[in-house]
């Protein structure tokens, strides 16, 4: 059986190395593969990444692997330089006895910036945003959490955050920290919430019933 050979290629879209490797052109013929991810399967988007072959050595595209295991991805033109990273951005939004000491300064317990951070110096630590889009206000996002720019410095005005990252009932909020200061049914997307202040800032939980499950977390200033 001929041997295939693991390696990574950068997938991130560098269009400015074109003209580095221009003068070591390789041939290499697409290779389709199944991706899982600690046994769950994964797809990867066949418009923006593919895996190559290339004399039996198969490669894949780092970004579309190293996010798929939790870890951000960003290139310095620069230097050529790929970082990879760990990063809590990818883990369950921790609830605990500390979580309004962080609130109460417009931050989330684990990840370093929070309300009224610089648009700029997030890119700059956690590279290029996953996905942008607007909720009424532009929004960058990095796996489950999305920080809205609706300042007029484009600084952050607002963090929601949800998917499996807030995994947690409405009975597990109330149980982990304590009644709300008003709770009633969401007119707006049709569920259910809690609202909550700390200091300055307000948070809301939107579960999908009364006692279902949380959608997501927004932090905000008053």
């Amino acid at each position: 059986m001929k041997k295939i050979i693991l390696g990574l290629i950068l997938g991130i879209g560098l269009t400015a190395t074109t003209g580095v490797f221009a003068s070591n052109i390789i041939q290499t013929t697409l290779f389709p593969a199944k991706f899982l991810f600690n046994g769950a399967p994964k797809e990867a988007n066949g418009n923006e990444y593919v895996v190559l072959n290339h004399n039996g050595h198969v490669y894949v595209p780092v970004r579309f692997v190293a996010e798929s295991m939790g870890a951000l991805v960003k290139y310095e033109d620069t230097t050529k330089t790929i970082s990879i990273d760990q990063t809590n951005l990818s883990k369950k939004l921790p609830l605990d006895k500390d979580f309004f000491s962080y609130v109460s300064e417009g931050k989330i317990k684990g990840i370093e910036f929070g309300i009224g951070s610089n648009k700029q110096d997030i890119v700059k630590e956690w590279g290029d945003p996953q996905k942008t889009g607007s909720w009424q206000t532009p929004y960058y996002s990095w796996f489950d959490y999305y920080y809205f720019f609706g300042n007029p410095d484009e600084s952050v005005s607002a963090i929601r955050v949800g998917g499996d990252t807030v995994k947690y009932s409405v009975v597990d909020v109330k149980k982990i920290i304590g009644g709300p200061i008003d709770e009633g049914v969401n007119d707006v997307e049709n569920g259910w919430y809690l609202y909550y202040e700390a200091g300055e800032y307000q948070v809301f939980f939107n579960a999908d019933s009364k006692n279902g499950m949380i959608r997501y977390m927004t932090l905000k200033k008053k």
